[in-house]
């Protein structure tokens, strides 16, 4: 015990040395490092030159692409029987016929590689693994494919661009970088999860999310939320029917595949990876200072005094007023001394966006081992992440942990066992949604700036008392307490497990079985103190607290059976046959309560008034039936057909079973005779796909069942509670259907130092399932059934070049996706479906529009005079400085049935392009993303650009209208306290164009030089700075132009407060042992 703690000792020692060294390295190395490979990133032309004529000798290091040494590869003069292989660390010398001699360098699972030795003496060789190169081999349901027989749409996740990035989710750094795929990160609160569609959105009301498989594991993206990006080693996209049919009815929106870390044959390997740096909000919104606000308020109530009493003028002083139309004044402090608004340069000052955002840290440690024989190979590894919120009390902690062992039982027989247990306390805050509801961004936003913050024993005010209270108002809670008043703490446990087993019947048959569980506990507690209320000038409210506890657990047990076989090196056959079961069981249980004697004891037991007590269970399995052949005829004509049979518990006994059928073809036009002669071509490829697959992701677990419910009825004249029917059933509904058809060219130039590929797909997905609206005689007003149809059909080209080889390297990858949605087919007679977003209807989804549109008045700018109000239709109470609004059906008047679609958060297209330069033991790669088209409804201005004087205001209402002799900006209306009009109405005025260019990611790093590191008793060391989300170029004049404060495609795009993106910065090390 002592020795090991001496090591442990000696280990932290190591690593507090290591990061001064590294600095100093950086200062006097850089002029020595071209003496030396640089390892990792080294290409395999950097060398040490030493030029002989005659027989010499050449030595070196065979590393991968993490600099980590390969024993035993093989290293051999091509075409001669000369040869050696690498030792323990790496290392290898051989004896070649001259300066011209050729390298062939092996080892399994890498690429083969040919390296002219061309006088050098000395060679640091990175070979790359075969996922790297034309043969890759990509991850596809229930088995593996070459790169270059794969005639699907399929994307591969380039790990080396994201493994770098300090980023908590593996999905924010797969934000940009493939092809029809968009993710958008919608929040910046420490743990939250993006949204991810593949080619669009495919339903209504079933989810639009892709299936996400973790090493043959079905699971949420909360669970992938939970991965580590360095455990990761491949993430393969699956987009069109070809693909992902073999998944049936959970196929239809794409699917993840995702391939975790696991141990190889060789060296045992122990890699430290960790990173610390900061997060700070990256942009701020342009708000009025006092003295601003002061002229405003008085503007405001000036004109509502004029509108409102006859003969009144704006010198009026307060005594002579009414009430309501006070020049406005302020209350400070207990005592409630006024401030007058009339000597502005007397007024205190507050930004309260500084007050509620901070300076965050960020730390992320991982350490992994890994290695093994022929016969067994293992991986273990260990995680934390702490992560503070650029909010004041927001916080992440997560703990992984990840073990996996493979072991060749027989030549024949092989089994292996994956568990990866991981846990996480996530510290909540409030901070989207209405000030009213304490939503901490509208608070802080529409905090009035010169309102005290703290009562004179230091305490933070639980409220503003606005300005307007006097007058009715509610007051704008203090956002400072809405932070330190409410614990809000969410924990997440989760454990995932898979084991499999292989044998190999013949050697063209194998036989393989694997059983998978994912167990999760979820639980919330929120406490809100009893100094919360509404109002400072309203007594405190009652303290109240819940809690909240989910259960769920889901296993799937599959088996196949897979022939492989070559005839004649002309045909090869690939056939797969499988059965699965799929099972989840979910609990969960909620318990409120008020009325707490003291804030010192915030648990629920401590509660004299239980408020609510609920709980529910549910239970859905599939039963499944799948085949797959692939055929290859001499490596040129490529055939694929999959059909899979999902059984589901979800639907009713007449659409239980649903048939999944797919097909693809291609045609390597590259490997023709006739194409010998295009010697630049290296790889062209045309690609064909149609299929069919399915979505059952929906809400209501039994939706052809009539469900029962708490009810309330009267028994002898007294009102009792007791169940009743709560839905209407409907025994027919079945699964949502998509068709998708898919063609695709890949072109590859120059020997793949230019890679194009394009891809034109069309999705139609038809029996939506939708609430209709059923006669009233049934004592309901709606019940599902299957009657709706959409379309998605866009185009996704990827570029990627090698722009410089030798000492210096450039990297290119480019893509770029168009979607076009477009609602076919909506309920019996066509009604289109209105929906809302906190404040009634927002949004609307018709036939032959996009889903979600956003739903609202047209403007048409503001009423210059009498003389225009007068000569336009327009409500009654409006007056010279309201907003104009399109009278849209041209009856003469501006009412309700003049809303039409006024914008569309869908995007026209998405773009990512990421440059990669390496050279002399340096990296640097600058990522950038952006979205071209799409708009935003920021419901967050209606609070901050209502023009009421009783809340702060951007500074966009300085260009306000005043008068008709000044118009300020032609849009934006006059000041009110008692508006009119309708000016606040959801409408035009609040949709902002979403285009965006953001500087996402730059990484510089260095990899220390192999002879250094061997001095030091390493075998790679890497140094690293990187920043995330540094700059977003937009109009937008909220913080995020990705927002969506609501989940779901029916209400996309709407800003009512959303947690802001932090600019990141971390300095990491990576150290190999």
């Amino acid at each position: 015990m002592k020795l090991e703690l001496k090591n442990v000792f000696n280990l932290k020692v190591f690593i507090v040395k290591g990061f001064l060294m590294f600095a100093v390295i950086l200062v006097f190395c850089f002029p020595l490092n071209s003496l030396y490979a640089s390892g990792s990133m080294a290409n395999l032309n950097e060398f040490i030159i030493s030029k002989n004529f005659q027989e010499v000798t050449v030595s070196g290091v065979v590393v991968d692409k993490d600099g980590v040494p390969l024993p035993g590869a093989n290293v051999s003069e091509k075409g001669t029987s000369n040869g050696t292989q690498t030792d323990f660390d790496g290392k290898f010398s051989l004896i070649v016929s001259g300066e011209n001699a050729i390298l062939s360098i092996s080892f399994m699972g890498f690429v083969t590689t040919d390296v002219p030795v061309e006088g050098r003496e000395t060679l640091s060789i990175t070979l790359e693994d075969s996922a790297a190169a034309l043969d890759e081999v990509v991850v596809v349901g229930y088995g593996t494919q070459s790169r270059r027989d794969v005639t699907a749409a399929i994307a591969s996740v380039p790990m080396d661009e994201i493994k770098d990035m300090p980023v908590s989710n593996v999905a924010i750094g797969i934000q940009g970088k493939v092809p029809g795929v968009q993710i958008q990160q919608t929040s910046g609160a420490p743990g939250s999860t993006p949204s991810i569609k593949v080619r669009g959105f495919g339903s209504i009301s079933a989810g639009s999310d892709p299936l996400i498989v973790v090493d043959g594991n079905m699971v949420s993206a909360q669970v992938f939320n939970l991965i580590n990006p360095n455990e990761i080693e491949s993430i393969d996209i699956l987009k069109d029917a070809s693909s992902t049919a073999i998944y049936g009815s959970r196929g239809s929106n794409g699917v993840v595949m995702v391939t975790t870390s696991r141990g190889k044959a060789g060296r045992h390997v122990v890699t430290l990876d960790m990173y610390t740096g900061f997060q700070e909000i990256s942009n701020q919104v342009d708000m009025l200072n006092s003295e601003q606000f002061a002229e405003f308020s008085r503007e405001a109530a000036n004109n509502a005094y004029l509108d409102n009493v006859p003969g009144a003028t704006p010198s009026d002083p307060n005594d002579v007023r009414p009430g309501d139309y006070l020049r406005y004044r302020y209350p400070r402090g207990e005592n409630f001394e006024w401030l007058n608004f009339d000597d502005p340069s007397n007024l205190p000052y507050h930004d309260y966006q500084d007050l509620i955002f901070q300076r965050a840290s960020m730390n992320n440690y991982q350490l992994s081992a890994s290695g093994g024989t022929d016969k067994v190979q293992y991986a273990v590894s260990g995680g934390y992440l702490g992560q503070n919120g650029i909010i004041k009390r927001s916080n992440l902690d997560r703990y992984t942990l990840r073990a996996n062992v493979d072991i060749n039982i027989t030549p024949r027989l092989r089994m292996g066992i994956n568990i990866n247990p991981s846990h996480s306390i996530r510290q909540d805050v409030n901070a989207s949604g209405h000030w009213a509801s304490n939503g901490i961004i509208n608070s802080a936003l529409a905090a009035v700036p010169m309102a005290p913050i703290y009562s004179e024993d230091g305490a933070a005010y639980s409220s503003q008392a606005a300005i307007s209270a006097p007058y009715g108002w509610p007051g704008v809670p203090n956002p400072i307490a809405n932070i330190t008043e409410v614990d809000n703490q969410y924990s997440y446990t989760n454990l995932l497990t898979n084991a499999y087993a292989e044998y190999q019947i013949f050697d063209d048959l194998e036989y393989r079985v694997s059983g998978n569980v994912n167990l999760n506990n979820t639980r919330r507690d929120i406490y809100q103190t009893s100094k919360l209320p509404l109002n400072q000038l309203l007594p405190p409210n009652q303290a109240t607290a819940s809690t909240s506890s989910e259960q769920g657990i889901n296993w799937v047990f599959n088996q196949t059976l897979n022939y492989n076989k070559n005839i004649n090196e002309m045909h090869d056959l690939d056939v797969l046959i499988g059965m699965e079961t799929y099972k989840l069981q979910y609990k969960n249980s909620l318990a409120s309560g008020t009325t707490f004697a003291s804030d010192i004891v915030p648990t629920l037991n401590a509660a004299g008034q239980p408020t609510s007590v609920s709980s529910s269970e549910a239970e859905t399995s599939t039963l499944s039936y799948f085949g797959r052949v692939s055929y290859d005829y001499d490596d040129r004509y490529l055939l694929n057909a999959s059909i899979r049979l999902d059984g589901s518990s979800v639907f009713g006994p007449e659409n239980r079973w649903g048939t999944f059928p797919a097909g693809s073809v291609g045609w390597r036009l590259s490997e023709e005779p006739f194409m010998e002669s295009f010697t630049f071509l290296s790889e062209t490829k045309l690609r064909a796909s149609y299929g069919l697959s399915g979505n059952n992701a929906f809400d209501t677990y039994y939706p052809y069942i009539a469900s029962i419910g708490e009810d309330n009825y009267s028994f002898n004249g007294n009102l009792v509670t007791g169940l009743g029917p709560s839905s209407l059933g409907n025994a027919e509904l079945g699964w949502e259907k998509s068709r998708q058809l898919d063609v695709g060219i890949d072109l590859g130039l120059f020997d793949q130092r230019i890679y194009f590929s394009v891809d034109y797909y069309n999705r139609t997905t038809t029996d939506l399932l939708l609430a209709v609206n059923v006669p009233t005689i049934t004592g309901f007003s709606t019940a599902f059934t299957n009657i709706g149809e959409m379309e998605n059909k866009g185009w996704e080209f990827a570029l990627n070049t090698d722009n410089l080889t030798g000492q210096l390297l450039w990297e290119t990858n480019l893509n770029l996706s168009f979607n076009r949605n477009e609602v076919l087919e909506l309920g019996p007679n066509g009604d289109p479906i209105r929906s809302g977003s906190g404040i009634g209807q927002t949004n609307i989804t018709q036939i032959g529009s996009p889903i979600g549109n956003f739903y609202g008045f047209k403007q048409l700018g503001v009423f210059q005079d009498e003389a225009d109000l007068q000569s336009y239709p327009h409500y009654a109470t409006a007056r010279p400085g309201d907003v104009k609004y399109e009278d849209v059906n041209g009856d003469g008047e501006i009412t309700a049935d003049d809303r039409t679609i006024i914008g569309n958060n869908q995007p026209d297209f998405v773009y990512g392009v990421t440059n990669t330069f390496a050279y002399s033991g340096f990296d640097l790669s600058v990522s950038l993303y952006g979205q071209q088209g799409g708009e935003v409804l920021n419901l967050s201005r209606r609070f901050i650009e209502q023009l009421e004087g009783n809340q702060n205001q951007l500074t966009t209402v300085l260009n306000r209208w005043r008068s008709p002799e000044d118009l300020g900006d032609g849009v934006t209306p006059r000041a009110n306290s008692r508006t009119t009009g309708n000016n606040n109405a959801v409408s035009s005025r609040w949709v902002e164009d979403a285009s965006f260019l953001r500087v996402q990611n730059i990484t510089l790093g260095y990899q220390l030089p192999q002879n250094f590191i061997e001095r030091i008793r390493l075998q790679q060391a890497r140094i690293y700075l990187s920043g995330q989300n540094l700059y977003t170029w937009t109009e937008y004049l909220g913080y995020n132009p990705e927002v969506s404060g609501y989940e779901g495609a029916l209400t996309g795009g709407v800003d009512y407060g959303a947690y802001p993106l932090p600019r990141t910065v971390t300095l990491g090390v990576n150290i190999g042992f």
